[in-house]
């Protein structure tokens, strides 16, 4: 009877042993792995949703996300963009024969509609012939996605003193990749040289960009100097 209690006894102790390998071979230990680490990640979830903390974890890393794409998107459409020394004779503008035997560096700004065209951006680029320092060292273009009459009325009401035209079917602004509005280009003897890469930057901003690259950055802030005193002395 003893014998037999013993045997009983190995058998089951040699039963556990294997059970208790089962749990370490390398599969059961893996997935047991898995489950914790999912387990884990249901967790960090669940506090990145609840918690303030996780929120605007969550709302920071979207912000970030959404930039990089933006800013990717942005490098796309760039790279449409015409190369610099593109000709301004393939724009097929009409204007003035003042303003195409003009020797000044031309400044080419694109809109979209004339919607609201006394008003906002438009009407920024619009006054800046209104100012001698600026007429003396840039000649500015508005180029409008419109209608000529509606251009022609618009620059007739507002007594623009620069040259707007109209670009009814989109041609320019589509040669130029004008993809935000307002975009602004710079020419110089009829060569493209400068380029806005940025939407939603200030008339200021433009000008001066354009200017460093035409007279170098000390001669573009004396302008800018020059047409803020003007500015101080018509106030």
């Amino acid at each position: 009877m003893a014998v037999g209690s013993e045997q009983k006894a190995l058998k089951q102790k040699g039963r556990e042993r294997q059970g208790m390998g089962a749990f370490l071979t390398p599969e059961y230990r893996l997935s047991a792995l898995l489950t914790l680490l999912l387990a884990l990640l249901a967790v960090f979830l669940f506090l990145l949703r609840t918690t303030p903390d996780g929120q605007r974890w969550l709302a920071l890393w979207h912000a970030q996300y959404y930039a990089h794409n933006a800013q990717k998107q942005l490098q796309q459409a760039l790279a449409k963009d015409p190369p610099i020394g593109f000709p301004l004779s393939k724009l097929g503008l009409s204007v003035s024969p003042s303003l195409s035997s003009s020797s000044l560096p031309l400044l080419i700004v694109v809109f979209g509609s004339c919607e609201g065209c006394g008003a906002g951006m438009i009407e920024e680029w619009a006054r800046l012939g209104d100012w001698e320092t600026v007429r003396k060292e840039v000649t500015l273009l508005l180029v409008f996605q419109e209608k000529a009459e509606k251009v022609r009325e618009a620059a007739r009401k507002g007594k623009w003193q620069v040259a707007a035209v109209a670009d009814e079917e989109g041609k320019v602004a589509q040669a130029l990749n004008a993809f935000f509005v307002p975009r602004s280009y710079g020419f110089v003897e009829g060569k493209l040289v400068w380029k806005q890469k940025a939407p939603n930057v200030s008339v200021v901003k433009v000008l001066e960009e354009f200017l460093t690259v035409v007279k170098g950055a000390e001669k573009a802030k004396a302008v800018l100097n020059a047409w803020s005193a003007e500015m101080r002395e018509k106030a």
